[in-house]
């Protein structure tokens, strides 16, 4: 962008802020600026700022016209309310229960109830800053507190990772390989050391609320947290089979649009980001199946979603291959 309009200028993106330097060669001096940037994602601004800005390299607007739509962007108030949003919490919590860790109904039901306990503090977080810190923490804590008072009627791992599976900072520790790979080493860096901290701010919180909750019932020791025992397979609690995997099929386009409308995406930009997103499950699915391409199959799944987005971009030049990989 500052080549085409013929700008010296240099940016630094960072998790939180932005540092922006524009230099003078007639007085060799620069000129620094930070702002500070709310973390997240908002699909609907990201698309109609892309837009703005194309417009404004083809010159189909002037940069002045350009600022003044970047300065409506930015007016513009969430594209869904906060009931919305809280709901999102419960489908996704829902929905993912049974695709990701093959839970049962009564543990989707569990899990639900879960995700709306964190979808409400997740506003308490928005509302009151001194809380925000504590979020990650106190949510994971008080997900496996319920989930180990409940060990007797769910299991217990299943409905602990899919009450809190919008804090899991996947798309964070992607978005951090990403930068790392196209050499942008300090921005990249800063943003996996944020997301292994909160992989431990969670992993904490579950450890220390499985305790509490274990030791409420009288059990003597934490459930099979502290020799490391728990992950998607763990059978701790009162684990039943899941639902069939027809259900799957029919539970992936719906838990595809709750994540879009977790990124704040609009609805026309739904239906690229459904097909990426159940196109890489579809073929990591499939790809597990096989035991040569099992090992392989999250990455063959990357693979082919990076292709589909990028030919999406190739054929449709007004549309960022952004909206695709993050649908999925």
């Amino acid at each position: 962008m500052a080549l085409n309009l013929d700008v010296e200028a240099t940016f630094a993106v960072l998790p939180g802020i932005i540092l922006i330097t524009f230099g003078d060669e007639d007085t060799r001096s620069s000129e620094t600026y930070v702002v500070r940037s709310v973390a997240g994602y908002d699909m609907y601004r990201l698309g109609r700022t892309n837009r703005t800005i194309r417009r404004v390299l083809k010159s189909r607007i002037s940069v002045g016209q350009g600022v003044k739509n970047i300065e409506r962007i930015l007016a513009t108030p969430p594209i869904y309310p906060w009931w919305i949003m809280l709901l999102d919490y419960i489908v996704i919590s829902f929905f993912i229960c049974p695709l990701f860790w093959n839970g049962s109904w009564q543990d989707a039901g569990a899990s639900a109830l879960l995700g709306l306990m964190v979808g409400l503090l997740q506003l308490l977080a928005g509302r009151f800053n001194n809380y925000a810190n504590l979020f990650e923490v106190s949510s994971a804590f008080l997900v496996s507190f319920v989930a180990a008072l409940l060990q007797n009627h769910v299991c217990f791992g299943t409905v602990s990772f899919a009450g809190i599976a919008m804090l899991l900072p996947g798309l964070a520790l992607t978005t951090s390989i990403i930068e790392m790979a196209t050499k942008n080493m300090i921005s990249g860096t800063v943003r996996l050391v944020f997301a292994l901290c909160r992989c431990f701010m969670l992993g904490y919180g579950i450890s220390v609320g499985s305790m509490l909750g274990s030791r409420v019932l009288g059990l003597e020791t934490s459930i099979a947290l502290m020799q490391g025992q728990i992950d998607s397979t763990t059978k701790v609690g009162h684990c039943l089979p899941g639902p069939s995997k027809f259900w799957w099929f029919m539970f992936l386009p719906v838990l595809s649009l709750a994540f879009n409308v977790s990124i704040s995406a609009h609805w026309r930009q739904w239906p690229f980001m459904m097909i990426s997103g159940c196109l890489a499950y579809t073929v990591s699915y499939f790809a597990s199946m096989s035991e040569a391409l099992s090992p392989l199959a999250p990455a063959i799944a990357a693979f082919a979603m990076g292709l589909f987005a990028n030919i999406l971009a190739s054929f449709y030049n007004h549309r960022s291959a952004v909206e695709p990989i993050l649908g999925g």
